[in-house]
């Protein structure tokens, strides 16, 4: 059975009088509350301020007594449900919009109140309400009175029963692959979308390709792709981006590889545990996020890059709804990885007593404690001291890692891969030389230097040299002759001390 069908049986069998079912399928919802009402022999109505009353009770089941006037108001439609003679389940929409801050003080008063009273009076009824919305953001009056239940998208299962239902209604049934290694990367390639995008995609997917197999899976990454991004809180990555792309950081590297195997069925039989998060911070260009994208691409797993930036908004309770919004698409794309980028700029105010940071933090905090599916959080971070200590305490993540400026060796290594990156032969240059001249410069700073020095020999009609790499390096002061004072701060220097180097060779700034 369907966990929010279950839940909310449980709940109208309890005599809970108020439900809240946080939802962005409404239509879903509403056939699983027609299922409910048939099963008790219960009418179904349905209240919003443009349809108003409507008696959505299924064939077969008890239909509503229709009211003898309009029912055009919330509170015209409260005083109905107190008056109502019959069994039903009552489902009520866009009451978080007339229940808002923009509510006259006195009409919400009346509102809050007429809720309570109907919470007792109900009780010794068989007549629930249910308030449908895509956040919980009732006035905090209210937040004891209802019984939450938050309705995910669908899982695995659910979307393989969507999936096979979609085709036989669509006759569809022989454009199906019916190989089930291909239907289970199919239903993987649509995990996070709603239903109703899921049967779409499928649908554009089988007019695109005519067929609904491998083919057409990178197709459906991509319809995902650009639904997920339409909330604005979530950038979808493809996994185009591997670990040799990154030069150095070895000791991160060999931790995020030995982990790529905790995800399979065979370690999880063992009671090995997956990780659940990783903070790398360090110098800024010292390919923290470029690893954070590689990452994706090495345990073949989704990345989705979380903007918490944009997570705030300036109505009470959006920045917490925002917050829950998008860590519900990240369980949902489960097996994903979440990567933060510079966390301190969204989280730095929590530390300062800003009260809607810190009970945003607070909320991401609990789920990263609680949470059961596959999200691993991966956070970069510069000025870590920024951010507040209950966030870099022991054990919050698997493990830190701190980055500083490339050693020799890996200033070597990064420079061969910027010159193949840029199209440019590694033995037409004294890399030796190079190796020397950029020390404490960042892989960013050597790539944005190689790039320079062909321009400029491009202008002038020739090939780049090394000397002209040097050139570009000359002229621009390392941002570690900065960023080095940040890091020598006591603050900063306790926080690396409790982190691993990145580097093997990264021992000046080392934890002891």
């Amino acid at each position: 059975m369907n966990e929010t069908i279950k839940r909310v049986q449980d709940a109208i069998k309890a005599r809970d009088a108020l439900v809240f079912i946080e939802t962005v399928e409404e239509s879903e919802a509403i056939r699983e509350l027609q299922a409910i009402a048939l099963g008790l022999n219960q009418s179904l109505v349905l209240w919003n301020p443009v349809q108003q009353f409507c008696d959505k009770t299924p064939p077969g089941g008890m239909p509503a007594m229709t009211p003898g006037n309009r029912i055009d108001s919330l509170a015209k439609m409260l005083a109905e449900i107190a008056e109502y003679a019959n069994e039903a389940i009552f489902v009520l929409q866009d009451v978080t919009h007339i229940m808002s801050e923009r509510t006259p003080p006195s009409e919400l008063a009346i509102l809050i109140r007429n809720f309570k009273l109907l919470k007792q009076n109900l009780r010794t009824t068989q007549k629930t309400i249910i308030v449908m919305g895509t956040h919980f953001n009732l006035p905090r009056e209210l937040e004891g009175d209802f019984i939450f239940i938050r309705r995910s998208r669908p899982d695995k299962n659910e979307l393989m029963k969507i999936l096979l239902s979609f085709m036989a209604a669509q006759h569809w049934e022989h454009k199906l692959s019916p190989d089930p290694l291909v239907r289970d990367m199919i239903i993987d390639a649509a995990r996070g979308l709603t239903a109703d995008q899921s049967r779409s995609s499928f649908a554009k997917a089988i007019i695109e390709h005519h067929q609904l197999n491998e083919k057409a899976i990178s197709f459906l990454l991509d319809q995902k792709k650009q639904i997920i991004q339409r909330n604005d809180l979530l950038e979808y990555f493809d996994a185009d981006t591997t670990m040799d792309s990154v030069g150095g950081l070895q000791n991160l590297k060999n931790w995020l590889k030995k982990r790529k195997k905790t995800f399979t069925e065979e370690a999880r039989n063992l009671g090995i545990q997956e990780p659940k998060g990783l903070l790398v911070f360090g110098v800024p260009g010292g390919g923290k996020s470029l690893t954070a994208k590689a990452v994706s691409s090495m345990w073949q797993m989704p990345l989705l890059r979380f903007d918490i930036g944009r997570v705030f908004g300036q109505f009470v309770g959006q920045s917490e709804m925002n917050m829950r919004e998008a860590l519900n698409i990240a369980e949902a794309i489960a097996p994903c990885i979440l990567w933060i980028d510079e966390m301190e700029k969204g989280f730095a105010g929590a530390s300062g007593g800003h009260e809607t940071t810190t009970r945003v933090l607070g909320n991401f905090l609990t789920w990263m404690q609680e949470k059961k599916s596959t999200v691993v959080v991966i956070a970069t971070a510069n000025d870590i001291t920024k951010l507040p200590d209950e966030f870099i305490r022991k054990g919050r993540f698997d493990e830190m890692f701190f980055v500083s400026t490339p050693n020799a060796k890996e200033r070597e290594e990064i420079i061969e891969i910027q010159l193949r990156k840029h199209k440019l032969n590694p033995e037409e240059f004294d890399i030796a030389k190079l190796t020397q001249l950029t020390k404490d410069r960042t892989g960013a700073e050597i790539e944005q230097a190689i790039m320079e020095a062909k321009i400029n020999a491009f202008n002038e009609n020739r090939k780049p040299r090394t000397e002209d790499i040097y050139e570009a390096f000359r002229t621009v002061i390392p941002i570690w002759a900065t960023f080095k004072t940040k890091v020598d701060s006591p603050a900063y220097n306790q926080i690396i001390k409790a982190a691993k180097p990145a580097s093997p060779e990264d021992s000046q700034y080392e934890g002891v």
